[in-house]
């Protein structure tokens, strides 16, 4: 039986989400996908007289003008860079946004693949929470694939979506869940793209008051500057609320010391294959069992927009700002439209889930999440670019 090449990597797409501890750890899918995505790029690009052609696509461009800031960054990191070992764990931020392409060519495709895996995820994500062991599936790719299949987005479907979201949060205690969920019904719930605004305007205001009104207690990690995060205990003790959830604190402390603390000089953004924060060479000085020095390099600041602010400087954050103005503005405004496109509206739905994920953790900075990221947005890219030209 002939295999179809979409289908084939489509399922490798599937396979990496799904479970990364085999896929991408042992196979190194991510780096497959970010190949094969290349290869999609230059035979789609060009033309066989060699003409260089860019759809008319806003967030395609915008994806492309993000590649060549990392490739730009890439360049500039080499002199830069603590060895080769930490730079090239930082350049699969680059390489994996050639996964795009995959998503923007095989959106025909994917339609009836994902239509015929639909029980089989649907029966392996609830043997794993039956077994309530998360290394049958990625606990943040799990929003993905649920919103991604799902039939009917209307009651139905965000009940069930609520129901696999309230297992997890009980099973596992994350507040990504809660997170993604807002992300969720805050998409379905919104009627226009200027209650949306508004919404956003909103919440963007809030989260600055509170994270300003932290300010003063963040500042308490100086006082055992020998520690890798700083002295995180004596700020959860400075106040109540930061003992509510440590890891929502210690984010916050985090943002504090990579995004206010050394404004503006990051603006220009410190490349790849560099320390996030200073370190102690040769210590351990935190729980996590590895050397100062290589969580430095390696670790995220657990919101990967503000690691990508750091690493690439705020071009990339307008960047990213230009593409989701044009997702959100292209659903909020024809909802009704995408309402009745069903599998268009489930895309929209599993990109929003990864964007929550975003918010709170790892994502374009990790191998084990990044290409499914990049692949989401190109369906969605296609899915808008398709609609223009139905509507022209």
């Amino acid at each position: 039986m002939k295999i179809k090449i979409s289908s084939l990597v489509l399922l490798i797409v599937t396979l990496y989400g799904v479970n990364y501890f085999i896929f991408e750890r042992i196979f190194f899918f991510n780096e497959v996908l970010s190949l094969i995505g290349f290869i999609f790029f230059i035979k789609y690009s060009f033309t066989q007289r060699g003409i260089f052609l860019i759809p008319r696509s806003g967030v395609y461009r915008d994806v492309l003008a993000l590649i060549f800031l990392g490739l730009v960054y890439a360049a500039i990191s080499i002199p830069l860079k603590t060895n080769w070992y930490y730079y090239f764990r930082g350049l699969s931020i680059v390489y994996s946004m050639f996964s795009f392409f995959i998503g923007y060519q095989l959106y025909e495709n994917q339609f009836s693949f994902f239509n015929k895996i639909r029980k089989t995820i649907y029966g392996y994500a609830l043997l794993a929470f039956g077994l309530r062991w998360g290394g049958l599936i990625d606990r943040n790719a799990y929003s993905f694939w649920f919103a991604l299949l799902q039939k009917n987005w209307r009651l139905a479907g965000l009940f069930i979506f609520t129901l696999i979201m309230a297992f997890y949060f009980l099973s596992f205690t994350s507040a990504t869940v809660v997170l993604v969920l807002a992300v969720i019904v805050a998409a379905l719930i919104i009627r226009s793209y200027a209650y949306f605004k508004l919404f956003a305007l909103t919440f963007f205001l809030g989260f600055v008051l509170l994270f300003a009104a932290a300010v003063p207690y963040l500042k308490y990690y100086k006082t055992n500057t020998t520690l890798f995060f700083g002295d995180v205990v004596s700020v959860y003790n400075k106040h109540p609320y930061f003992n509510l959830d440590h890891n929502t604190s210690w984010r916050f402390i985090f943002w504090y010391r990579t995004v206010v603390e050394p404004f503006p000089q990051n603006l220009a953004g410190i490349g790849l294959g560099t320390p996030l924060l200073p370190y102690l060479p040769n210590q351990t000085t935190t729980d996590l069992n590895y050397p100062d020095e290589y969580i430095a390099h390696v670790i995220g600041t657990h919101n990967t927009f503000i690691t990508l602010f750091v690493r690439f400087g705020i071009a990339s954050t307008l960047l990213f700002a230009l593409i989701y103005r044009s997702v959100f503005r292209e659903f909020f405004i024809y909802k009704k439209y995408y309402r009745s496109h069903k599998n268009d509206f489930s895309l929209f739905m599993a990109f929003f889930a990864l964007t929550g994920v975003g918010l709170f953790n790892l994502l374009l900075e990790t191998p084990t999440l990044a290409s499914l990221y990049w692949v989401s947005l190109g369906f969605v890219a296609q899915a808008i670019y398709i609609r223009k030209n139905q509507n022209a």
